[in-house]
Order: C-alpha cells, then sequence, then structure tokens
C-alpha cells in the first residue's frame, strides 16, 4: 500500500512540475501587452466594486496595479499579494513581507488575497486625510485624481501622473469607470467614429440595410493562433470596427503593428488582443507580393518578433522563396529584397512610435539596474548606454530596454 502511494505521489509531482513548467513558460513568453491585459481582465471586477464602494476610480485603482506590480508580475505582488506596494506603517497588524526598496529590508503588508490587497488600497486612500481633496473629484475625471495623487504625495517620481494617465489611455482602463451602457457612446468618441444600431434578429428586413459590421459583431469574432480577430469588411472603417468591439484606435493599432488605419485594407484579419511572440506554424515561405507585415498579420506574430527571429533590420524585406522563422531564431539572415520598402513609411521615421516587445522592461518597486542587468544577462553600462542614462536611479513605471 505504502508502495502504491509512493508511486501515486510521485506521478501526482511529476505531472504537479510539469504542468508547472509548461505555465511557466507560457508567463515568460508573455508579451507585455498580453500581461497586462490578463491583470485588467482578472482585476477590473475588483477594481469597479471598490469603485462603487469608496469612489475612488476604477481607472485609477487599476492603473495604479499595473504600475506598482508589474502587472502582477513583481515579488510583491506574487509572494505577498500587495498589489500597491503598501508599506506596513505603525497601524499595521496583519502579517509583513520584507522587500528592498528605498531602504534594505523594508516592511511591507503581505494579504491573505489579492481581493484584501485591492480592499486595503481604497481604505488608505479613503482614510487618511492627506488623500481627501481626492474624493472632491468626479470619479469620470482620471485626470484630476492622477495629478492629485501626485501632488498629495502619493509617488516621489515626478513623473507619476503623467505615467498614471498613459497607463489608463494605453488600455482604454476609462471604461470601466463608465456605466454599461456609456462605454460605447465614450468609445465612439474616442475612435470619431460613428455609432451603429446593432440587429441581431437574422430575420429583419432591416438586416439588409444595415451596416456588416453591427450586425452579430460576436459571430463575426475568429480565434487565430489563441487571439481574437475579425476581418474587416468592404466599406467598413477601422475606426468603425474598433468602436464595435469597444476598444480605442491607439490600442488596434499598436496590436496589429500599424501606424495608421490605411495600412489596413478590407479582408485583411484585425487582432483584437495582442498578437503572439510565435507564429502559427514553424516557417513560412515569401510569395510575391508578400511583405514582413502582411507575413506577420497572417501568421499572428508581431512584427518585431518576426524580424528579431529572422535576424533583420526593421523595414527590410526577404526575397521571394526565402523561408523565414516563426517559432525559433535563425542561425542566419535570409537574402534581401532589393526593392525599397514602400509598406512601413513611418516605422524609420517617426521615432515617438514604439512597439510593445518583450525587450522593453518595465520597472517595478524594489528593481536596480544592477538586478535588472543580472535578470537579462547584460552589464549595467550596457543598460545605461541603450537608455541613454547618465544616472543609476530607477523610477517604478520607467521602461528599460534591455536587448538590441
Amino acid at each position: 500500500m505504502r508502495t502504491a502511494r509512493k508511486k501515486i505521489g510521485f506521478i501526482y509531482s511529476f505531472v504537479a512540475f510539469t504542468l508547472l513548467s509548461l505555465m511557466s513558460k507560457w508567463l515568460i513568453a508573455q508579451t507585455y501587452d498580453e500581461t497586462v491585459e490578463s491583470y485588467i481582465t482578472q482585476y477590473k471586477d475588483i477594481a469597479i466594486e471598490e469603485m462603487w464602494r469608496t469612489g475612488i476610480p476604477a481607472s485609477i485603482t487599476l492603473a495604479q496595479g499595473i504600475i506598482e506590480s508589474n502587472a502582477g508580475k513583481s515579488p510583491l505582488a506574487t509572494d505577498a499579494n500587495n498589489h500597491f506596494g503598501i508599506k506596513c506603517h505603525d497601524s499595521w497588524i496583519g502579517e509583513s513581507y520584507s522587500y528592498d526598496d528605498d531602504k534594505k529590508n523594508e516592511c511591507f503588508r503581505k494579504y491573505p488575497s489579492s481581493l484584501e490587497s485591492y480592499k486595503d488600497h481604497s481604505d488608505f486612500l479613503k482614510n487618511r486625510g492627506r488623500y481627501a481633496i481626492l474624493f472632491s473629484y468626479g470619479i469620470n475625471d482620471y485626470k484630476a485624481w492622477a495629478k492629485g495623487l501626485k501632488a498629495c504625495g502619493y509617488a516621489t517620481n515626478p513623473r507619476y501622473s503623467n505615467i498614471l494617465v498613459k497607463c489608463i489611455d494605453d488600455y482604454d482602463l476609462h471604461q470601466w469607470d463608465l456605466k454599461e451602457e456609456e462605454r460605447l457612446v465614450w468609445f465612439a468618441s474616442l475612435n470619431n467614429a460613428d455609432i451603429k444600431p446593432e440587429i441581431k434578429e437574422s430575420g429583419n428586413p432591416e438586416v439588409v440595410n444595415a451596416s456588416p459590421s453591427s450586425c452579430n459583431a460576436e459571430e463575426r469574432i475568429a480565434i487565430f493562433n489563441d487571439i481574437k480577430s475579425v476581418l474587416l469588411l468592404n466599406d467598413e472603417s477601422l475606426k468603425d470596427l474598433a468602436t464595435t468591439y469597444e476598444i480605442g484606435m491607439k490600442r488596434l493599432m499598436r496590436y496589429n503593428d500599424i501606424i495608421d488605419e490605411t495600412m489596413i485594407h478590407a479582408g485583411d484579419r484585425v487582432y483584437l488582443q495582442p498578437k503572439r511572440l510565435s507564429g502559427d506554424a514553424e516557417f513560412h515561405t515569401v510569395e510575391s507580393g508578400e511583405t514582413m507585415l502582411s507575413i506577420a498579420r497572417d501568421h499572428g506574430i508581431q512584427l518585431d518578433e518576426l524580424y528579431k527571429k529572422n535576424q533583420m533590420l526593421m523595414g527590410k524585406q526577404p526575397e521571394i522563396g526565402e523561408v523565414l522563422y516563426l517559432k525559433k531564431f535563425r542561425d542566419n539572415k535570409p537574402a534581401l529584397s532589393s526593392e525599397a520598402d514602400n509598406t512601413l513609411p513611418s516605422l524609420n521615421t517617426k521615432p515617438d512610435f514604439n512597439i510593445t516587445t518583450p525587450e522593453l522592461y518595465i520597472v517595478s518597486k524594489g528593481d536596480t539596474l544592477y538586478s535588472i542587468s543580472k535578470k537579462y544577462n547584460v552589464s549595467i553600462e550596457a543598460l545605461k548606454e541603450m537608455n541613454k542614462m547618465n544616472t543609476t536611479t530607477l523610477q517604478v513605471g520607467d521602461k528599460l530596454v534591455v536587448s538590441q
């Protein structure tokens, strides 16, 4: 009997270890956008509940959680369920967690669950006099809340309010401050698009005259390479499509590797979620008329990742007949086309445009240049050079290039 139990225990341990290893690889393989989207999906309902309980905008709570916990991946979040970096202070009587922050082994609050962390964060702001002014602002005025948090001394980073607003804008977090019936109107305004009536009754004669994008929106969604996507229809603008699926144009264009809506045409696949670090197949043989952008779109892989896997400079195009790698990294470069690249005219000329990649690291509490250099196997001097830094000081929310 004991032998049988040992065997069962061994099998259980092996299966658990295997699943854990697979999950770890999956988490490592996630892009930052994917990680943030997963975080939002997991915690938005809690943020909304806390908004109605305390009056703190859900967008502000989510943005703070994303920034302070590195979208749930910081040691404080994973080991102590502390998503907001709240320290013990004299009034704390719960469990604690030691973590290096401004000083070594500082005392941080440890919670039994993430829910308790969110509730304590709300109460922390609600019950401290220094933040009282915040609650005179409207729930929908997230910019005032962001500026107010900085003015009240919530964070020492002089750019903290801007970081919060950028996070809210990048991921359309303001939608969670609104009532469900208000969101479509807000997205239409955000995207400068018209609101199309949604007609779901297939027998309704009005369907004949309705815009295709408004009919059975959910039925149009197809899962490709584990990503939600739809095909752009004739006479349908990208702005209309974005509004139909309640996503901001800024985010939609980032997820599709474009900087101009004219780069997507009728019949093209449009991704409603971040594309992956790997394609749906091992290889792709380049055919006439294809570009790196179209190949990345057809295989559900991020454009910059496709370039990296094939050791190509952004903007270059492969020769017809070359085999591109979609999952692994090539040992050598493919032959390049001699024709000028006209498909990505702005990628090299617009320095402000930046596609989020796994080679960008978001600084969280406790990070130092030394710890980041060890994590990515790059020297401190190289990090400083890649990021044009003349100091070793880091601020939570900073984005560091960790690989070129």
